[in-house]
């Protein structure tokens, strides 16, 4: 039997403009990858009521799930409900419980409630709340003969923790064993794209019915892994074997570090110039961090190096500030100063101006200090300001876990 189909909807004039970009669609497809479906159909609508019923009957009639985001708030041009309503043929209906809901999320952070907001709590008859934590609009599902359609908020930071929760479970019970195909995705770092490609192609090439994809992104090669019968496992066994340290994982290179130290119970501190506060940014990502990071300084001046880290001026006056001497000082004066096991440092030039035939802008000298051993990297990232920002952040990153892993 064949697996679902599944179309998207988005709706808001804003995203027709240019106004606001739709993100929506990208992540409702990779999430619904993960159990096996794909959307076959996406459509993007303005804030007009008639369109929008001509829409969801359109996506019904050829899905058997949908999943619209937007159109939900309070306003006189979210139509959503209303569309929903008249497409279905189920009047709207005022829901106390969803009622309830608003009135406390306003109440708890104290902001005034407009008298519009009750028009959130009237739902399509009998059509199953969705609750949302992180606003004020509720979304909802209805479900007839083996169908499914989902309403979701708009914003990114409400509607994908909804999905997560209340979409894809649903939809796996569903559909779980009508699922095309099977997913795997991992991280590469440190390997160029083509290099990556030429050892992922002939392991995927053996197994019949898998396909792969590649993507690069901030120097991370990322691969995704797909099976049409079976488990990818083997696969992956395979890829690991071939690719070693290279290959982190399905996690980014901040979890893959932020796990690393908490399972190792090692803590860290950093010290930063160029990349301006960036690696200690995307550590503090990392629930649960705060038991390993103790401290993060930019250190952007000579004289911050100098008193804060404790940098020999002489040392900076020799060598220069960007120079594999400085980063060695550094990555040991702030493992020193702020009696972490390890300590991560970067000095270098992320341009547009700065550089000289010597130092280039884009050089980067990365330093990590574990275990009474300091190891100085040299690279020149390419790319504008921000670029080699990013890079060199996670070049830093992927000291840190080549040290924590060898020990």
């Amino acid at each position: 039997m064949r697996a679902s189909r599944v179309a998207v909807l988005s709706t808001g004039t804003e995203l027709l403009r240019g106004r606001s970009v739709d993100t929506n669609l990208a992540s409702i497809a990779r999430a619904l990858e993960t159990i096996g479906l794909e959307v076959d159909y996406h459509a993007t609508g303005p804030d007009d009521l008639d369109r929008l019923v001509e829409e969801i009957r359109l996506a019904s009639a050829r899905a058997e799930v949908v999943i619209l985001t937007g159109g939900l708030g309070p306003t006189e041009d979210d139509f959503t409900r209303r569309a929903a309503a008249e497409a279905f043929e189920r009047p709207l209906v005022f829901q106390p419980a969803a009622w309830n809901a608003i009135r406390s999320r306003f109440r708890r952070f104290r902001i005034p409630m407009a008298s519009i907001n009750r028009r959130q709590a009237f739902l399509p008859r009998a059509a199953r709340i969705l609750p949302n934590p992180n606003g004020s609009a509720p979304g909802f599902a209805v479900e007839s003969a083996g169908r499914f359609f989902f309403a979701l908020p708009g914003p990114p930071r409400e509607m994908i923790p909804m999905l997560q929760k209340r979409v894809l479970p649903r939809l796996a019970a569903a559909f779980g064993n009508r699922a095309r195909f099977r997913l795997w995705e991992g991280r590469v770092f440190g390997m160029p794209e083509g290099s990556v490609d030429e050892i992922v192609r002939p392991i995927v090439a053996r197994r019949r019915g898998a396909s792969y994809g590649l993507t690069v992104s901030g120097g991370t090669v990322n691969i995704t892994l797909r099976v049409e019968r079976g488990s990818p496992l083997p696969l992956v066994r395979a890829l690991r074997r071939k690719l070693g340290l290279f290959l982190i994982g399905p996690k980014s290179l901040e979890e893959t570090v932020g796990d690393l130290l908490l399972r190792k119970r090692q803590t860290i501190a950093i010290a930063e110039s160029c990349t301006g506060g960036l690696i200690s940014h995307k550590l503090t990502s990392v629930s649960g961090i705060s038991a390993a990071l103790l401290e993060g300084l930019v250190c952007y001046s000579n004289r911050s190096k100098t008193a804060r880290l404790g940098v020999p001026a002489e040392l900076i006056r020799r060598h220069g500030a960007v120079s594999p001497e400085v980063a060695a000082a550094m990555a040991e004066g702030i493992a020193r100063t702020a009696g972490a096991d390890a300590g991560i440092a970067v000095t270098g030039i992320a341009g547009p101006s700065g550089g000289s035939k010597k130092k280039p802008v884009g050089l980067v000298w990365h330093a990590v200090h574990y275990r009474g051993r300091t190891r100085v990297e040299r690279r020149v990232f390419p790319g504008d300001r921000p670029a080699v920002k990013d890079r060199a952040a996670n070049f830093a990153l992927d000291l840190v876990r080549r040290a924590l892993l060898k020990g």
